[in-house]
């Protein structure tokens, strides 16, 4: 046995490894992901022009849409939260509109709130046609910021992918050479 053949198949095990662990921690990351968006979802209400919303805890909340894909319903709408008393929390702009999509429906980010203490609120939307006539598969959903976290997630996703495909292409690459 030359040096050359047992440094290939050593380095064949060690691309295994690598791909092997790259494996699980891509499964660990894509289901850290799933279960971060899971887990922010504070509330999911129908589409209407008005009605109430409550919040367990005070803090920032997103006012995300939820829809069928290319609807245009969501267009032009206007929206207002007020709290019991009627105070008018303000809402900023979304700085960056995350967006999660699956094969039938869209859910993206518009706006963020900061509710000064937990309660009723009272959601106004403004623009809507039909507002009476809700669907089921148009929402309004209220959920936590995880923009950066989720970010983290997807970097460690296409790292892990990368080291995994890579390992992969090595191991075999050894496996031919010997």
């Amino acid at each position: 046995m030359d040096s050359v053949s047992f440094f290939g198949r050593q380095m064949m095990w060690l691309f295994l490894a690598v791909s092997c662990l790259s494996a699980i921690l891509l499964g660990f990351f894509i289901r850290g992901v799933i279960r971060l968006v899971r887990q922010s979802l504070i509330v999911s209400v129908p589409l209407l022009a008005e009605q109430e919303v409550e919040f367990p805890d005070a803090g920032r909340v997103v006012l995300c849409i939820e829809g069928p894909l290319f609807t245009r319903r969501f267009a032009r709408l206007g929206y207002e939260l007020s709290a019991g008393d009627g105070a008018v929390v303000c809402g900023r702009p979304a700085l960056f509109r995350s967006r999660t999509s699956g094969f039938s429906t869209v859910r993206m980010e518009l706006k963020v709130y900061e509710i000064p203490r937990p309660g009723l609120y009272f959601l106004r939307i403004s623009g809507i046609a039909d507002a009476n006539i809700p669907n089921s598969r148009e929402r309004i959903v209220f959920m936590r910021p995880h923009l950066a976290r989720s970010v983290g997630y997807i970097i460690g996703i296409v790292l892990s992918a990368g080291f995994f495909i890579t390992g992969l292409v090595f191991a075999l690459l050894c496996f031919v050479s010997n």
